[in-house]
Order: structure tokens, then C-alpha cells, then sequence
């Protein structure tokens, strides 16, 4: 994995990621920007996103509306989606690390990467419980 001293054009970007506790879209990232010193054009967001991907500095996950959403890699959340009313909820452990599941030696058979995602889509236990109460 490359370190992220190895792109300075990219710092600005890649800082504010840090600085930031959720996941940002390229659409907030580049407001964010255009309120600093390093505005920039939301082409070149979506360029320097893809790039830092392709080092392995930054992941990147589709939310249910299909807007991407991105975060350094060493912030390894994953989530519950509920298809029904869009509640995300991070998973307390990654199910995908080494420890967990043991992926490295038996599925990856010498893929390196990057980084990665682990989502679960379904029902909510509210929206489960509004089922089954529609349902009496």
C-alpha cells in the first residue's frame, strides 16, 4: 500500500477525509474544498478519489441510493442496511479481517487488497415489527 506521502496533489482531499468522522460523497468533499484554499473542480475530486483508491488510501461504499460514499481505508466499518426505511448501522467488528474469517488463506489465493467492503441488506427490527403487525 502506497503512503499517503506519496501524494502530495492529493493531500488536501485525503486530510479532510481524516478530519472527518463519517463517509463523505465527491459532491461534499468538493464543497468542502471550494470553503478552503485548495478549491478545486469536481472532475479532480472524482480523479484524486480514484486515485487514492487505486493506492489503497481511500475505500469506497454505494449507499442504497446509489450515491458512493468514501473514507481512508484504515477506518474498517462495515454496515446493516435496512432496504425498507435506509437505517445504516456500522457492524462493531469487521467479519472480513484475517482473525475473523480466515479470508487471506483460503479465498483470496494471492489477490492483494486494497481494501474492501462488507455490507448486509434487509430489514430493521422496526421495519419488522411494522411487518409483522401489517400482517394480523
Amino acid at each position: 500500500m502506497a503512503s499517503a506521502t506519496s501524494f502530495p496533489r492529493q493531500q488536501p482531499l485525503l486530510q479532510l477525509l481524516q478530519q472527518t468522522d463519517g463517509e463523505l460523497s465527491a459532491q461534499e468533499l468538493h464543497q468542502r474544498l471550494r470553503a478552503t484554499r485548495h478549491s478545486t473542480g469536481l472532475a479532480t475530486v472524482y480523479r484524486v478519489l480514484k486515485q487514492l483508491q487505486q493506492a489503497g488510501l481511500v475505500r469506497c461504499r454505494k449507499l442504497p441510493s446509489g450515491e458512493a460514499v468514501y473514507a481512508p481505508v484504515d477506518r474498517d466499518e462495515h454496515h446493516l442496511t435496512c432496504v425498507q426505511c435506509g437505517l445504516i448501522q456500522a457492524l462493531p467488528i469487521c467479519p472480513i479481517s484475517s482473525g475473523s474469517l480466515g479470508l487471506g488463506a483460503v479465498l483470496l489465493q494471492g489477490f492483494r487488497p486494497l481494501f474492501h467492503t462488507f455490507e448486509i441488506h434487509g430489514l430493521c427490527s422496526r421495519c419488522q415489527q411494522h411487518e409483522i403487525a401489517g400482517n394480523e
